[in-house]
């Protein structure tokens, strides 16, 4: 499960890395984990926005939630942690589309009437099959477009400035 963030010659040195991808595997998975928990979560409530108008806004904006998020868990753990935001988020909104026993569901799924828009009456498969199929695009891509980089290279008042040195916007005065 380790991903090529390490390897690659480009990649950036560890340290320059966004904290989640410092640790071991079993955290990396673990964030993982909890970042397709939170993913899932956050584009269930949003993904129905702009629905009762045909204007798919939540939807979008959904999507856009769940795509950076499982962008994020394959440059941070490889493939594998990608299956694991995917079991993750798509749990989630199975678990909320369960009917509980008094009749109530959280998420209606696909249903007919002749006075809603079609965009609201199916607003949870395009979610649900939508957050899918993206994150098993994302298998296929290329490992590079997973790879975070080194930052660029200091600028020149960086470089002048000596190591016990701090730079501000101050002018100096004569």
């Amino acid at each position: 499960m380790s991903s090529r963030v390490e390897s690659s010659k480009t990649a950036a040195p560890k340290a320059d890395l966004p904290f989640s991808y410092r640790y071991n595997v079993w955290i990396r998975a673990l964030i993982c984990v909890l970042t397709g928990i939170a993913a899932g979560v956050c584009g269930t409530l949003v993904h129905r926005l702009g629905a009762q108008y045909n204007v798919p806004i939540g939807l979008v904006l959904a999507l856009l939630i769940i795509a950076l998020s499982a962008w994020s868990a394959r440059a941070r753990s490889g493939v594998v942690g990608l299956g694991l935001h995917l079991i993750a988020s798509s749990g989630v909104i199975a678990v909320a589309s369960i009917t509980v026993s008094s009749g109530d569901i959280l998420l209606p799924m696909g249903f007919y009437s002749s006075g809603i828009p079609f965009f609201s009456q199916n607003a949870f498969w395009f979610w649900f099959l939508g957050m899918i199929v993206i994150q098993l695009l994302m298998v296929f891509l290329p490992q590079s477009w997973f790879v975070i980089s080194a930052p660029k290279a200091p600028s020149t008042a960086h470089r002048q400035a000596g190591a016990g040195d701090t730079l501000s916007d101050e002018v100096s005065q004569p």
